[in-house]
C-alpha cells in the first residue's frame, strides 16, 4: 500500500487527476448503483408481497368450504389453480396441529414447475395467510413464490444505471482533461519554464498565464521570483564587477605610485622575482640606474606639496621617455626613482643610458610663472652575469649614487667595489651621528672675522666637528651630507645656534661686543616656523639679535624667492644680521638678490685662493665688493692665507675676512683668549696710532 501510495506521489499531476476522476466516478457510480438497486429491490419487493397477499387471500376464500367439509381433494383443486401464476411454486394448507390438510406443486412440465425447479435456492417468497371462520383461525394457506422477475428488475435498472455511469464517465473524462488542461498545461509551462531558466540560466524568460485564479497568482509570483533573482543576479553581478574593479584598483593602487603612476617598489620586487625566475635565454645583460632629485626636499617645503608632486610627475613623464619600451621605470620612494635598461650589450651603452636620463631630467620646466630647474645623481651597476640578484644590484646603484651625490650632485657615477664600502660605511655613520649629540661627540669651533681695515676681531663663525670615539674626528664634509639627507640637520642646527649664541653671550659680557654667525641648512630654512624658532633660541641664549648672524646659501634662496623673501623679512625685522655664504658660485641672480633682506656677501674662497695673482679672481672679486656696495651690504672674504690676499681685499674695499691667515677654526677653551689678544694689540695700536699726532705737535 506505501509503495502503491509513493509511486501515486511520484506520477504527474495530470496522471494523478486522471486517475482521481476515474476513481471518484467509479465510486459514485457504484454507490449510486447500489442505491438505486436497494431503493428497487425495496419497491418491487413490498409490491409483489402486497400482490401475492391478495392472490392468497382469494384462494383461502375459496378453500373454507372444501376445509370446512374436510374434502381435502377439492380444496386440492382449489390450490391448483394457483399453478397458473408461472411465478408460484407451491402452495399448502396447513393446519393448526401442523399436519398438512392439501398441497400443490407444479408438475416439471408445468411453466412455473420447470421455472421452480431452475430456480431452486434462488430468491423465494413465502406468503402465510389465515383461512378463518366465525372468527375461528382453521388453518393456515402458505404461497411459495418466486421473485426472480424482482432481480430482473434490479438488473434492469442496475444496467441503465451502469450504461449511464459509463457514459457520464465518458462525457465526464471528456469535460475533466479539458479541465485537467486548463490546470496541468500551465503547470507544465511552468514546470518547463523553470528548467530551461534552471538550464540555460536565462532569467528574462517569463510565464504567459492570464488566468486570474490561483494558477494565475502562482505564474505572476514566479514571475515575480525571476525579476527579483534577475535582479539579484544583476545587482550580485554589478557587485562582483564593482568588486573586481576594485580588487583591480586596489591592486593597481598596491604596485603603482599614486603621485606619478609609474610602478612602485612593490611592483619592483614583483617584477625582478620574475625576471629572476625566467629562466629563457637572453641577449645581453641588464643595467640598474638609482636615481636621487637634488634638493627636492627644498622645493618639496617651500612651494608646497602640490607643486613638489607636479615635480615628480614631470620627472616619472620624462624618465619613461627617455627610455626603451622594454626598460621599467620605478618610482622607488620619496624623491627616489630606479630604471632597469634591459638588454644592454655592455657599460658604455648603460652610461649612455644614464646620460640620456640625465640630461632629460634636468630640462628646465615652468609652473605658476616659476621656472624650476632640478637636477639628479645617478648611480649605474651593471649586471655581472643572468643571475645576480636585483637586491644587490640595487645596494650597488645606490651606493654609486651616494658617491655621485658626495661629489657635487648632477651626476652620474658607476659603481666601483670600494663604493659599497663607502656606502656602508655612510650608513654606520648615520646611525652613530644620531647618538652622538647625546654622547657629546659634537663641539663648536670657531673661527675669528676680522675687520681687514683695522685687524680687529669683528665676529666669529661657528663650525662643527664631531671626534668619534672610535674613529676620530670626522670630517664636516663627511657626516654634514649625512645629517641633511637623514634630516638630522635640523636638531643639530639649533643645537649649533643656541650654543653658539649662548657662548658669544658670554664672551661679550667680557669683551666688546662680537657678532656670531651660524650656517643655516636648507632643511632649517625651508622649515615655515623656522624665523620664530630662531628668534625663540636667540632669546633663550641672551645674545642680542644684533649680534646673531644668519649664514644661507645661493641654492636656499635663489631657487624661491618669495618664501626666501619672507623668511628673510621676518628674520631681519627682529633685528637678525644675514649673510649670503659663497656668492658668486651658484646661479646668482641679481634680479632676486635685490629683493632680499641681507646684511652681507661672502666671497667665496675660490675667488680668493689665487689672488693677487690671477686677474679674473681680482676682477670677480673687485665686481662682488662693488654690487654689496651698491645694495648697501658689506663683504666678507673667505679663505685668506695670504698677507697679499688681505692686502688686495683690503685695497678693493671688502670689509671683512677669514682665514687661516687670521686664525684656524678654536675650541671655545681657545677663543677667549684669542680675544683677548687681539682687542689688546688694536688698542695698543689704536694707542699708538694717536700718540703719533701728539709727538708731532
Amino acid at each position: 500500500m506505501r509503495r502503491h501510495w509513493n509511486t501515486l506521489r511520484d506520477i504527474p499531476i495530470r496522471q494523478k487527476l486522471r486517475r482521481f476522476q476515474l476513481m471518484t466516478s467509479l465510486i459514485s457510480g457504484l454507490c449510486t448503483t447500489a442505491m438505486l438497486v436497494l431503493i428497487v429491490w425495496n419497491v418491487e419487493y413490498r409490491k409483489a408481497e402486497h400482490e401475492a397477499g391478495l392472490k392468497a387471500g382469494i384462494v383461502a376464500e375459496n378453500a373454507l368450504p372444501a376445509l370446512l367439509l374436510r374434502d381435502s381433494k377439492t380444496a386440492e383443486e382449489i390450490l391448483a389453480r394457483l399453478g397458473r401464476d408461472s411465478e408460484v411454486l407451491g402452495a399448502r394448507i396447513i393446519e393448526p396441529n401442523g399436519r398438512i390438510f392439501a398441497s400443490f406443486r407444479p408438475p416439471d412440465g408445468n411453466p412455473g414447475g420447470a421455472k421452480g425447479i431452475a430456480r431452486e435456492g434462488l430468491l423465494r417468497m413465502r406468503v402465510n395467510t389465515a383461512i378463518v371462520s366465525g372468527g375461528e383461525r382453521l388453518a393456515t394457506l402458505e404461497v411459495e413464490s418466486d421473485r426472480g422477475y424482482v432481480v430482473a428488475q434490479i438488473l434492469f435498472y442496475g444496467g441503465a444505471v451502469l450504461l449511464s455511469m459509463v457514459l457520464s464517465m465518458l462525457i465526464g473524462n471528456s469535460i475533466a482533461v479539458h479541465l485537467q488542461r486548463v490546470i496541468t498545461d500551465p503547470l507544465s509551462a511552468l514546470v518547463a519554464l523553470m528548467k530551461n531558466v534552471s538550464v540555460d540560466g536565462n532569467l528574462s524568460q517569463r510565464a504567459t498565464i492570464t488566468t486570474q485564479d490561483e494558477i494565475g497568482e502562482l505564474g505572476e509570483g514566479f514571475n515575480r521570483m525571476i525579476a527579483h533573482i534577475e535582479q539579484r543576479n544583476t545587482a550580485l553581478g554589478n557587485e562582483l564587477a564593482e568588486r573586481q574593479r576594485v580588487e583591480q584598483r586596489l591592486e593597481h593602487q598596491a604596485l603603482h605610485d599614486q603621485v606619478t603612476g609609474l610602478p612602485n617598489r612593490h611592483f619592483f620586487r614583483r617584477r625582478t622575482d620574475e625576471l629572476m625566475r625566467d629562466t629563457a635565454p637572453r641577449q645581453g645583460s641588464r643595467a640598474l640606474l638609482f636615481i636621487d632629485l637634488d634638493n627636492f626636499k627644498y622645493v618639496n617645503d617651500t612651494f608646497g606639496h602640490d607643486c613638489g608632486d607636479r615635480l615628480l610627475i614631470v620627472v616619472g613623464e620624462r624618465l619613461s621617455a627617455a627610455v626603451r619600451a622594454t626598460d621599467m621605470v620605478v618610482r622607488f620612494g620619496g624623491d627616489e626613482f630606479v630604471v632597469v635598461l634591459d638588454q644592454i650589450a655592455n657599460l658604455p651603452q648603460a652610461q649612455l643610458g644614464a646620460r640620456k636620463v640625465l640630461d632629460a631630467v634636468i630640462q628646465p620646466f615652468k609652473m605658476a610663472e616659476q621656472n624650476f630647474f632640478i637636477t639628479c645623481s645617478i648611480g649605474v651597476a651593471m649586471a655581472a652575469g643572468p643571475s645576480e640578484n636585483f637586491d644587490e644590484l640595487l645596494k650597488k646603484a645606490d651606493a654609486a649614487m651616494y658617491v655621485a651625490k658626495s661629489a657635487g650632485k648632477n651626476g652620474i657615477r658607476l659603481w666601483e667595489p670600494s663604493m659599497s664600502n663607502e656606502s656602508r660605511t655612510r650608513f654606520e655613520l648615520e646611525a652613530e651621528l644620531h647618538q652622538a649629540l647625546d654622547n657629546h661627540e659634537l663641539e663648536l669651533h670657531y673661527q675669528p672675522i676680522i675687520e681687514l681695515a683695522t685687524g680687529r676681531i669683528a665676529g666669529l663663525e661657528a663650525l662643527m666637528r664631531w671626534h668619534h670615539p672610535a674613529r676620530g674626528p670626522v670630517s664636516p664634509a663627511v657626516f654634514i651630507p649625512i645629517a641633511e639627507d637623514s634630516g638630522l640637520i635640523v636638531r643639530l642646527g639649533e643645537w649649533a645656534m643656541l650654543t653658539a649664541f649662548s657662548q658669544a653671550a658670554r664672551w661679550n659680557a667680557r669683551f666688546d661686543p662680537l657678532f656670531m654667525a651660524v650656517n643655516v641648512s636648507g632643511r632649517q630654512f625651508r622649515d615655515h616656523a623656522f624665523a620664530s624658532k630662531a628668534q625663540t633660541i636667540a632669546r633663550a641664549s641672551g645674545l642680542a639679535y644684533g649680534m646673531c648672524e644668519l649664514e644661507v646659501t645661493e641654492t636656499m634662496v635663489m631657487g624661491h624667492s618669495g618664501e626666501a623673501a619672507r623668511i628673510l623679512g621676518e628674520l631681519s625685522a627682529a633685528g637678525f644680521s644675514l649673510s649670503l655664504d659663497d656668492f658668486g658660485t651658484g646661479y646668482s641672480s641679481l634680479a632676486y638678490l635685490k629683493r632680499f633682506a641681507l646684511d652681507k656677501l661672502k666671497i667665496d674662497r675660490s675667488f680668493v685662493m689665487d689672488l693677487p695673482d690671477d686677474v679674473e679672481d681680482a676682477a670677480i672679486t673687485e665686481a662682488i665688493v662693488g654690487l654689496a656696495k651698491t645694495l648697501s651690504m658689506r663683504t666678507v672674504a673667505e679663505g685668506i692665507e695670504t698677507a697679499a690676499q688681505a692686502a688686495m681685499l683690503r685695497q678693493l674695499g671688502c670689509q671683512y675676512g677669514q682665514g687661516y691667515f687670521f686664525s684656524r677654526p678654536l675650541p671655545a677653551e681657545q677663543v677667549a683668549a684669542f680675544i683677548a689678544n687681539n682687542q689688546a694689540e688694536h688698542a695698543h695700536r689704536r694707542g699708538a696710532a694717536e700718540a703719533k699726532p701728539s709727538l708731532a705737535r
